[in-house]
């Protein structure tokens, strides 16, 4: 009885080797076991703040901020007559910089808006955002995040004619306005399409409308420029002579000539909303070689009367300025729609008009017509802000 627990420990002094080799790997096991462990937590941490660590933690606070602020507040709604309709953060549109858009609506027949754009720059520290943007009674307004990350500010248009509906698509009846944010700030920015529409915001509807099976004119660049000479120009369709000089994904050039005055005029067009083979065209410039005119005063809104500058190659033949409303119809002038030139090549005029909504995208067009000589005619075409 005494021997037998002695049996088992003689044989471990007799064969050490036997116990060493038992032994010895749970040591590197557990180690291993506790590699694995940390390096999957380490993952897992990587993973959680992989966003955080791109960005700085003042963005981080900024939007808290944000989503923390009681916007009923801030904007001093009326209560009996306004109601929020939405908070939307749009840190899109502000190139990354945390932001928050507010609407507020109006209960009257109206339906008058008011937006608000709120931030934070350079001011993480403070109780509240600071306000970016500011638009109040929009009549039957709204706001939109367009496609190139732009704010679209549209509503009525309450200078067009009683029986405008009749005669217009019902975004042809607002005017839109859109904002980009550059150095800081929202400035208002020019769409570059000068036809078929003239604002970001009817450009997508249309092309909603092409992609969703509607038959539209402006699905090929000739098509498009030789329907613009009818429209704005006023052409004949017999005495227009296109010609499409060469195209690519998402620009084309056209040649437009006037058949019967020695007239041709260079089109550029470009896919500016779908850049692919089922995007819309549209005419970003239209100019005869001949011709210039100083634009630097149209990168903000112009009112009334309005000072044009230029040269034009010496002519004695009658020169006349045309300006189009959003809608794309002509403006009633209240002066005379000719312009001055000399035998310098200067050209020179004022344009006066009225009852026009203010900040809304238009045209000007000037024109000559040869009619008494063989000389080539001009023509220009740019995109304008009216006030």
């Amino acid at each position: 009885m005494a021997k037998a627990p002695q049996e088992p420990q003689a044989e471990l002094q007799e064969s050490p080797s036997l116990l060493t080799h038992h032994k010895k790997p749970r040591p590197h096991a557990l180690i291993i076991v506790l590699s694995v462990l940390a390096l999957l937590a380490l993952a897992h941490f990587i993973a959680v703040n992989h966003t955080t660590s791109r960005q700085p933690a003042s963005l981080h606070n900024c939007s808290a901020l944000l989503r923390a602020t009681d916007y009923t507040q801030l904007v001093a709604i009326q209560a009996r007559t306004q109601r929020m309709s939405a908070v939307q953060f749009i840190d899109d549109v502000t190139a990354g910089q945390p932001a928050a858009l507010i609407q507020v609506g109006d209960l009257s027949a109206q339906q008058k808006l008011d937006v608000y754009i709120y931030g934070c720059p350079q001011s993480q520290d403070k109780t509240n955002p600071t306000l970016l943007f500011k638009q109040q009674a929009l009549i039957k307004g709204s706001i939109d995040i367009t496609q190139a990350h732009t704010l679209s500010v549209g509503q009525i248009d309450t200078t067009l004619a009683a029986d405008s509906d009749t005669l217009l698509l019902p975004l042809q009846q607002n005017v839109f306005q859109e904002y980009a944010w550059q150095n800081g700030s929202f400035h208002q920015v020019a769409f570059p399409g000068l036809y078929p529409v003239t604002s970001r915001s009817e450009a997508e509807a249309l092309q909603d409308e092409a992609n969703n099976g509607q038959v539209l004119p402006w699905t090929d660049p000739l098509t498009t420029a030789e329907q613009m000479a009818q429209d704005l120009f006023h052409w004949s369709n017999i005495s227009i002579h296109g010609t499409l000089k060469d195209t690519t994904a998402t620009q084309a050039h056209v040649l437009l000539e006037k058949k019967d005055a020695h007239l041709t005029v260079a089109v550029t067009l470009e896919r500016l909303v779908q850049h692919n083979p089922k995007g819309l065209w549209w005419v970003t410039n239209a100019q005869s070689s001949g011709i210039s005119l100083d634009q630097t005063q149209f990168n903000t809104p112009v009112s009334s009367p309005l000072l044009l500058q230029g040269t034009i190659i010496p002519t004695t033949e009658k020169v006349t300025a045309t300006l189009f409303n959003h809608t794309l119809t002509a403006i009633p002038l209240q002066s005379s729609s000719t312009l001055q030139t000399d035998t310098s090549g200067h050209l020179t005029g004022t344009l006066s008009y009225s009852n026009l909504f203010p900040d809304q995208a238009g045209l000007l067009l000037i024109t000559e017509y040869p009619i008494s000589s063989k000389e080539d005619g001009r023509l220009l075409l740019t995109n304008i802000f009216l006030t």
